[in-house]
């Protein structure tokens, strides 16, 4: 084999390895490296620049990679705890002698400016529509969710307005048309799995349980959850129920 031929295949391995390497962090199935326990949130960006969600199952929590359209796994974002900061150099300045004089009283601080607090979300007006509704739906109702705060869901009339928030303390200003009382439908999701299998095995628990049990995928990932439940009480009893075996990230739908 001439020496033209062998430069080739050396060239042609090395891309080969190249970009096998650059699939493999594409198609990363872990992260680079786990959060802090202490960590709480739902999405996690490993130093790579890849996502990850967290899946909780018997109390252990897995972070399974977050996929694309593609297949693939998404990268190049943020990574959620930014390198620490280098420590500070030390001050070079020399120490104060002392000179057998009282030191000067410190200056009083300034007071501190006021945290500005934000600004409270706006009312419907009277007939029901909100401000931050589109036109196609443009009737609004305060909701809470499961981060704290509440969010104007629209709606394309009154009518459809939750009926567990209705004359609530995040209850909006417009009147309700009379209708006949209607089941909320409300899901409670108890986890996303990556591992198909592992989502059919939690749907049998559940089932043995006696628990109207639903599956579904989205975005790669298999949803299991329970219900529906005819009103917000009886939604509320199950997701306690899931929390208490174990499935901590649990919440209402």
């Amino acid at each position: 084999m001439g020496v033209a031929m062998k430069r080739f295949w050396t060239v042609a391995g090395v891309a080969a390895l190249l970009s096998s390497g650059a699939l493999a962090q594409v198609n990363a199935t872990s992260p680079a490296e786990l959060p802090p326990e202490e960590f709480e949130g739902r999405e996690f960006v490993d130093s790579r620049g890849c996502v990850f969600l967290r899946s909780t199952f018997a109390g252990e929590v897995t972070w399974v990679p977050r996929v694309g359209a593609d297949r693939q796994t998404v990268c190049d974002q943020t990574p959620t705890f930014a390198e620490a900061e280098a420590d500070p150099e030390p001050d070079p300045s020399p120490e104060p002698v002392a000179t057998g004089k009282e030191p000067a009283p410190a200056p009083t601080p300034a007071p501190r400016a006021a945290t500005p607090r934000r600004p409270a979300l706006p009312q419907a007006d009277a007939s029901g529509r909100h401000p931050s509704c589109p036109a196609k739906a443009p009737y609004g109702q305060l909701v809470d969710t499961a981060l704290g705060r509440p969010l104007v869901r629209c709606v394309t009339s009154p009518s459809l307005f939750l009926p567990d928030y209705v004359d609530g303390p995040l209850a909006t200003t417009a009147p309700r048309a009379s209708t006949p009382a209607r089941s909320s439908g409300r899901m409670v999701q108890v986890g996303s799995f990556a591992v198909p299998a592992n989502a059919s095995r939690l749907q049998s628990r559940l089932q043995t349980m006696g628990l109207p049990v639903r599956s579904y995928p989205s975005r790669g990932l298999t949803v299991v959850s329970v219900g529906p439940f005819s009103s917000f009480g009886q939604a509320q009893s199950a997701l306690s129920q899931m929390r208490g075996l174990g499935f901590s990230d649990a919440f209402l739908r």
